[in-house]
């Protein structure tokens, strides 16, 4: 049986097992990859810190101003009280009470101004959450869409190895072991078919020998360039 060409069918069928294995290695690394749902969810983070940060200055308002509040009850008690009768003292805490106001109604700008950045980031927050819903909606339907394409695999790499297994029978022990070596040397392609008298692993054109020689069934021809087993088919 022509050795070449049973080599010419395992080239084939493990040209057809890496192209699966490395296929597979991008369906893993596709799998794990989450970068564009971490940056989804990078962004809500911040969102969400934007929005306590927001919440703590509006805390902040509201404390400050129950503060001058309290202040500004308890002078226009003592201004109204009738206890206090000394005019410099009146007028003290008309001063103060004054200045409470004005204190109260910076604060109240302060709060609808906060309130407003608040409300944005709301809505930015808001828009962030459906976006990482959606992120994890397509997420799962790539990640379901590429283990079902990785399980067909497996099923095409048993067939493949059954295949295999079949053609490996009819080869020598030492014909397989020189196909197996120049694999590992010449990165998997170690049948080169000849078209146009030429090698297709490397490119270079046969001598009118080795051409005659690459279309005998039962000789082995390797190329004078690239050392590859040669099929003329």
């Amino acid at each position: 049986m022509n050795p070449a060409f049973q080599l010419s069918r395992l080239q084939k069928i493990d040209t057809e097992l890496d192209q699966i294995s490395s296929r597979q290695q991008e369906i893993q690394r596709i799998i794990k990859d989450e970068s564009e749902f971490d940056e989804v969810k990078s962004r809500l983070s911040e969102a969400e810190n934007q929005l306590k940060v927001c919440q703590k200055q509006l805390q902040d308002i509201d404390e400050k101003n129950h503060h001058f509040q309290m202040k500004l009850q308890e002078s226009e008690q003592s201004l109204y009280g009738g206890k206090i009768r000394s005019p410099r003292e009146l007028q003290d805490i008309q001063n103060e009470i004054g200045s409470l106001k004005k204190q109260i109604s910076i604060q109240d700008e302060a709060q609808f101004s906060v309130m407003m950045q608040f409300e944005e980031l709301e809505t930015n927050q808001t828009s962030i959450k459906a976006e990482w819903v959606e992120a994890q909606s397509i997420f799962a339907t790539r990640v379901a869409s590429s283990k079902g394409e990785f399980s067909s695999l497996e099923k095409k790499k048993e067939n493949l190895f059954i295949e295999r297994h079949a053609v490996i029978q009819n080869l020598e022990e030492d014909v397989l072991q020189k196909y197996e070596a120049l694999r590992k040397t010449k990165r998997g392609l170690a049948v080169a078919l000849v078209s146009e008298q030429a090698c297709m692993g490397c490119g270079s054109t046969l001598t009118p020998a080795d051409w005659q020689a690459a279309r005998s069934p039962q000789r082995l021809v390797l190329c004078a360039t690239c050392g590859r087993i040669l099929y003329a088919g």
